[in-house]
């Protein structure tokens, strides 16, 4: 309607209200326009709609005595019916057909009960009539003082004394419509500029909120927030330089609290608007947004907008077209984004190119993109979170002490690594046991740390082969790989950043540690235990090897197969739930006392019944 009202020809468009549309449209003349218009929808509406519905009205007293009023609904459309949209256009189109183009020389377009005509003032008046005399008679009750008739400067005279004892509402400025603004440069930018100061009010409320739950307010921002303006950025253009404000508050305000105060330069603020799959949090920019958003729509509505302007009834919308546009739309997204990663890779330091690199691996970003739903294991108090933000791109952290109890400077690279206070073993056997209890659901005789078959003098290829009597691995379950074989598991977390890996891929790394524990634990368990062995690899920041994957994979499978649910949610849950896992045991690892308590008792040979005598400690009982 926007592109309709900037042609030269048109003078206004009027857009009209309806009272309480829903609830006033006429069943009976519907019903009967639906078994012409759309015989294949008749039969449902006239078995919903045929005999009036029972509202139930529940009024409830002080002595709490429930009284219950039956109404019955014999107009309208019933609220929650999936088909109410469509009952309601088809129910219209016979005032569509009075009001036509053809006979009025008005341009125009409904949504739901939102009529909009477009075209000469004295057209306009003329269509306005006809709604007046053609719509009641089918509940559609236009409401004159909601109706607004926008109109350029030079007809705005005209328009006045035309509209006068109507008592729609005139105006040369502008009007918000669907959600959208037509009208006046002035106008758009008063609009958009109210919208912005509204959403920099709720950006700054949710930055106030995250002080005390910062992972919640992340999930706000994310999943709800952040949408918010989105549609404003689809239907109106070139808004770009209204939108500062909006930028401001997230990038000064809310990105603040999340990463425990850091003030990010340019690389950083362009590193989280990727998305977490590329090493990103997901904060977009608005103003990079603008122009881009406002572009795709244009060509995914394009097909609509042609046929509303040229007022094409007939013509109908090719679907497998605007898929095509969806997936170039999608294309272009993803290509867009993996230029913006490598120009800021190409900026960066060695050490924050490898933080991206981990941040982009499978597994490594899922308790990023999970809601923080506590009944699921799913949250992490406000320390946790911006810790583990500031590991995730290797921020400085505060609050860590200088030395370790081990003696070496203490750095967050050492804490994930350091031996002492037992935290890397405590790693390892969460894991360890998450996955155990997870392969108990699908198979038998599952043990934790089964024992291999002692040697008889057997001699292996690899001098790292571990042929201890003593020799053991993580997991075993049988009928995992192959019906009846025992399937072993051995697992590795290991910290990416470690000296020992600065001259390796990711890749490499993952390659490196699954190779030590085949050249390990394989042969042996082959040819003596008649097995199959599976190394299973993680970095401390969550992501896991190609065997790995290969294993929760077909995990996954097979449990989907069991318990009859999709292998994808599945798939999604294993993994978000070895990221917090994960995660939890990185921060303890960091945060964790390594430090010996200090001995203040002995009670190791204590014998508690005769110090309690001796101290006649009971006698000041009584």
């Amino acid at each position: 309607m926007r592109k309709i009202f900037e042609e030269p020809e048109c003078e206004a468009v009027l857009l009209v209200d309806a009272s309480n549309a829903f609830n006033n449209l006429n069943r009976e003349a519907t019903i009967h326009n639906i078994k012409i218009k759309c015989p294949i929808l008749a039969r449902y509406v006239e078995n919903t709609y045929r005999e009036p519905a029972n509202l139930f009205v529940t009024n409830r007293f002080e002595k709490k005595e429930t009284k219950v009023e039956i109404i019955k609904s014999a107009e309208g459309t019933t609220q929650g019916d999936p088909v109410a949209m469509a009952m309601y256009a088809l129910g219209l189109m016979h005032l569509q057909q009075k009001i036509q183009y053809e006979d009025t020389m008005v341009k125009q377009v409904a949504y739901a009960d939102d009529l909009t005509g477009a075209g000469k003032v004295a057209d306009l008046k003329k269509w306005w009539d006809l709604v007046l005399a053609h719509g009641p008679g089918l509940g559609y009750i236009p409401n004159a003082k909601k109706s607004v008739l926008i109109v350029k400067p030079e007809h705005f005279d005209n328009a006045k004394i035309l509209f006068e004892n109507s008592e729609v509402k005139v105006t040369k400025d502008g009007e918000r419509h669907l959600g959208a603004v037509i009208g006046s440069e002035s106008f758009k930018k008063q609009y958009i500029e109210k919208k912005v100061n509204d959403w920099v009010a709720e950006v700054r409320l949710l930055a106030n909120f995250a002080k005390t739950e910062p992972q919640a307010a992340y999930a706000a921002f994310i999943y709800g927030v952040k949408h918010k303006w989105n549609y404003i950025l689809r239907t109106v253009p070139n808004i770009t330089d209204l939108l500062g404000p909006l930028e401001e508050a997230i990038r000064n305000e809310l990105v603040p609290v999340i990463t425990n105060g850091r003030t990010l330069n340019e690389e950083e603020r362009k590193l989280i608007e990727l998305p977490p799959r590329m090493g990103g949090l997901g904060i977009s920019n608005p103003l990079n947004l603008a122009k881009i958003e406002h572009q795709n729509s244009m060509k995914l509505t394009s097909s609509l907008t042609n046929n509303i302007v040229s007022q094409d009834q007939r013509k109908e919308t090719n679907m497998e077209e605007i898929r095509e546009i969806r997936r170039n739309i999608s294309k272009g997204r993803e290509e867009r984004q993996k230029e913006e990663l490598q120009a800021l890779l190409a900026r960066v330091s060695n050490c924050m190119k490898r933080k991206i690199s981990l941040a982009q691996e499978v597994g490594a970003s899922n308790w990023l993109t999970a809601l923080p739903i506590r009944a699921k294991g799913f949250t992490l108090n406000k320390r946790e979170f911006t810790d583990a933000i500031a590991l995730r791109y290797g921020w400085p952290l505060g609050g860590l002490p200088n030395r370790c109890s081990c003696g070496a400077q203490f750095t967050p690279d050492h804490a994930m690594i350091c031996k002492q206070g037992g935290f890397i073993c405590m790693r390892h056997d969460e894991v360890r046991d998450l996955t155990a209890q997870m392969l108990q659901e699908v198979c038998k005789d599952v043990t934790i740390e089964p024992t291999l078959l002692p040697l008889g003098g057997e001699n292996f290829r690899y001098r790292t082969s571990n042929t201890s009597d003593e020799a053991r691995v993580d997991v075993s379950a049988r009928g995992f790989w192959t019906r009846g074989q025992l399937a072993f598991f051995d697992m590795r977390i290991f910290d990416p950043m470690a000296p020992c890996y600065n001259n390796l891929t990711i890749e490499a790394s993952h390659f490196r540690n699954e190779y030590e524990k085949i050249r390990m634990y394989e042969e042996r368990i082959q040819n003596v235990d008649q097995g199959s062995f599976t190394p299973i690899t993680f970095t401390t920041s969550g992501g896991m090897g190609p065997k790995a994957k290969a294993f929760y994979a077909r995990l996954a499978e097979v449990m989907a197969e069991k318990k009859q649910q999709p292998k994808s949610s599945i798939v999604s849950w294993m993994r978000c739930r070895l990221s917090f896992s994960l995660l939890r045991s990185a921060l303890l690892c960091l945060r964790g006392t390594r430090s010996p308590p200090p001995k203040s008792a002995h009670i190791q040979n204590l014998d508690f019944e005769q110090t309690v005598v001796d101290s006649r400690i009971n006698e000041l009982l009584y």
